[in-house]
């Protein structure tokens, strides 16, 4: 009996386990015992088509004595196929023990998903074996290349044989990944494809989830110490570029949309964390305000306006006339009998200067008298309030 799965896979079965089912105990003596066999044991002669050949699907007592004598392990191909769907899987696994190859299932990304949601609707089938890992590692480069990828019933993202399973050295298996990828890109393009479609699909839950599991991931002191010391290594080994990078980064951070950005999600966050915004704002007044730090601000200060002559200039310019934007008040200079508005100035420091330059007040200290008039505090010869100055009623414009 065979079931075609797709275009390239099929799968056979010597007897129809339907039939078998139907055979009544009572005439087991008169069938053959290969058939015998697969209705008491199951083992029913199975192969599997991938493409153009047929392999032989291992039985379990098979399976367990196809231990290696190399290494003393197992390393098997297996098809995973969705009986429901049709859908199919094809990985290899390499383990050391017969319980740890009973537990694997496979590792492909989109196999996982689909294997989670619908667990009992798989079914695995060993059909090759290998000495070693890296012979499973050229059984799967043959079967699994670009011509079963494009099947749309294939879970496979990427061509096999992307790398040696071995484990002794993590390191150097990674840079042998790495520069597998990098030399056969068209392998990866259906997981690239698949993975732009995921970012693509809008905030699902699974993103969320996915999200929210790195970030408690890299949140971790372990990771926080990796993360920092490879930032360390590499700006040591990379000065230049380590600048570069800086820069771009203070360039970005300058932007406006940056800004606000920053400034719309610090409110936020002090919307929903009020005690813990207070708690950081006293503990940030303690920080500025000690000794070592007034010193520190003042040390790098002194230097900054040393190298920067110019600019400390014009910042001094800036904050007082800032200063003084903030602290000078509008004052109405008024006539003494009928009361009336004669003029209004825009602080008390330009109506002392102009009477100065109409000869009626030597210097501009006569703000002082301005101001005294304009508050209405007593004179200073005790005879009440004062309510005139060089002639003339002074008060504020607001």
């Amino acid at each position: 009996m065979e079931i075609e799965i797709s275009e390239y896979v099929s799968f056979y079965q010597k007897y129809n386990p339907f039939e078998l089912s139907m055979i009544n105990p009572t005439e087991y003596t008169k069938i053959p015992y290969e058939k015998l066999n697969a209705i008491l044991f199951g083992n029913n002669p199975t192969k599997i088509r991938i493409k153009d050949t047929w392999y032989d699907v291992l039985t379990y007592s098979d399976a367990v004595r196809t231990i290696s004598k190399s290494d003393n392990g197992y390393h098997f191909l297996y098809i995973q196929i969705n009986w429901k769907t049709k859908e199919y899987y094809i990985g290899k696994v390499n383990r050391k023990r017969w319980s740890e190859i009973r537990r694997y299932q496979g590792s492909g990304i989109r196999f996982k998903q689909k294997y989670k949601k619908h667990q009992e609707d798989f079914c695995r089938y060993l059909f090759a074996y290998a000495n070693t890992n890296d012979g499973t590692e050229h059984i799967e480069k043959v079967i699994v290349d670009e011509v079963l990828l494009n099947d749309p019933k294939c879970l496979n993202l990427v061509c096999g044989g992307g790398g040696t399973s071995e484990q002794s050295d993590n390191e150097e298996r990674k840079e042998r990944i790495r520069a597998h990828m990098k030399s056969h890109p068209e392998q990866y393009e259906a997981m690239m494809q698949k993975a732009k479609e995921l970012y693509h699909s809008g905030q699902t839950q699974a993103l969320k989830m996915r999200a929210q599991s790195i970030k408690n991931t890299m949140s971790d002191e372990k990771y926080s110490n990796m993360f920092r010391e490879r930032i360390m290594q590499w700006r040591n080994e990379n000065p230049e570029e380590y600048e570069k990078a800086r820069e771009n980064n203070r360039i970005a951070a300058q932007s406006e949309e940056s800004r606000l950005k920053r400034k719309l999600s610090r409110e936020k966050w002090i919307a929903e964390h009020p005690e813990e915004h207070k708690i950081q704002q006293q503990q940030l007044i303690a920080a500025r305000t000690t000794p070592e730090a007034i010193e520190k601000r003042k040390a790098s200060l002194k230097l900054w306006q040393e190298t920067h002559p110019e600019e400390a200039k014009e910042n001094a310019r800036r904050r007082a006339a800032a200063s003084a934007a903030k602290n000078s008040k509008r004052v109405h200079m008024c006539d003494l009998e009928t009361g009336e508005i004669i003029t209004t100035f825009d602080s008390q420091a330009a109506a002392a200067q102009w009477l100065v330059d109409q000869g009626i007040a030597k210097n501009t200290n006569c703000k002082s008298s301005i101001s005294q008039v304009c508050l209405q505090k007593p004179c200073s010869t005790g005879y009440g309030i004062r309510k005139k100055a060089y002639g003339f009623g002074w008060k504020f414009a607001d």
